[in-house]
């Protein structure tokens, strides 16, 4: 009885009340002796009432953090229908229509949605920010804060509470991405900044994708890196008539000091 009452939606409080207020109506006129059996009757009626609401509670509780995982894995991956995918986003806050950009902190531990140091970070966000369509959750034991794309303040602030609760742990946030499948590039470019960080022994507390985009790619594209190294400094081979001495020794001098003659490049 407890659980279907849960499911219709009934508050336990009111039900409670109901039951005690049916007891009373029931309860037999003038019979006193009666009033410990009454009474344990109800206590294990209430009981049995609240511990099968309860466990509805519990299931529906379960249930949303399962749908919620799977939303996320979802989003992340880019695994399920984009049009399917707005519509559940907006059961979480989330306008995937709108640009949105992700944050990604990792530090020397793994982390699980439900650990402290999690809801510490989040209860910091709620406390400053409200709601303001922020989802944060975890995925393969980093932090991850997903956010509006113009508003930065709130992607800043969470790197800045996120490194403090890590104890000094890395933030990198990818640049704000528009449609159902803008939040998977903002989130694998914030990934991406953590890798390139850890290659090139990079210890910024925060990361942003837009101030690395040319790392990831040089590191793709060997052809890419070796024209930056020809275009950049291939001109330095032929300024000055080229990579070679600019003073030469005088043969007209007994004593072979050092004289200035231009070459054909310009040198003096």
């Amino acid at each position: 009885m407890g659980e279907r009452a849960a499911e219709a939606g009934f508050g336990l409080r009111s039900l409670v009340s109901a039951h005690l207020t049916g007891a009373r109506d029931a309860w037999p006129r003038g019979a006193a002796d009666s009033a410990d059996g009454a009474l344990a009757a109800v206590q294990q009626a209430v009981d049995a009432f609240a511990e099968g609401y309860e466990r509805a509670q519990r299931m529906a509780v379960r249930q949303e953090e399962a749908a919620r995982r799977e939303f996320i894995d979802d989003l992340l991956y880019g695994r399920s229908d984009l049009g399917r995918l707005a519509e559940r986003a907006e059961r979480f806050g989330l306008r995937l229509s709108h640009e949105h950009a992700v944050a990604v902190a990792q530090g020397v531990a793994a982390y699980d949605e439900g650990d402290p140091v999690p809801r510490q970070v989040e209860r910091a966000l709620i406390a400053r920010f409200g709601d303001r369509s922020i989802l944060l959750t975890t995925k393969d034991g980093r932090l991850l804060c997903i956010a509006p794309g113009h508003h930065t303040e709130v992607l800043t602030y969470f790197a800045k509470q996120a490194h403090a609760a890590t104890d000094g742990g890395q933030v990198a946030i990818g640049r704000p991405q528009s449609g159902p499948g803008g939040v998977v590039q903002s989130y694998e470019e914030a990934l991406s900044s953590l890798e390139i960080a850890e290659r090139l022994g990079l210890d910024d507390p925060v990361l942003r994708a837009a101030d690395l985009l040319v790392y990831p790619v040089l590191a793709r594209d060997r052809q890419a890196m070796a024209d930056l190294v020809h275009n950049t400094l291939g001109p330095l081979t032929t300024a000055r008539g080229g990579a070679e001495p600019c003073w030469t020794r005088s043969p007209r001098t007994s004593t072979q000091a050092v004289s200035p003659r231009r070459r054909p490049g310009g040198c003096r």
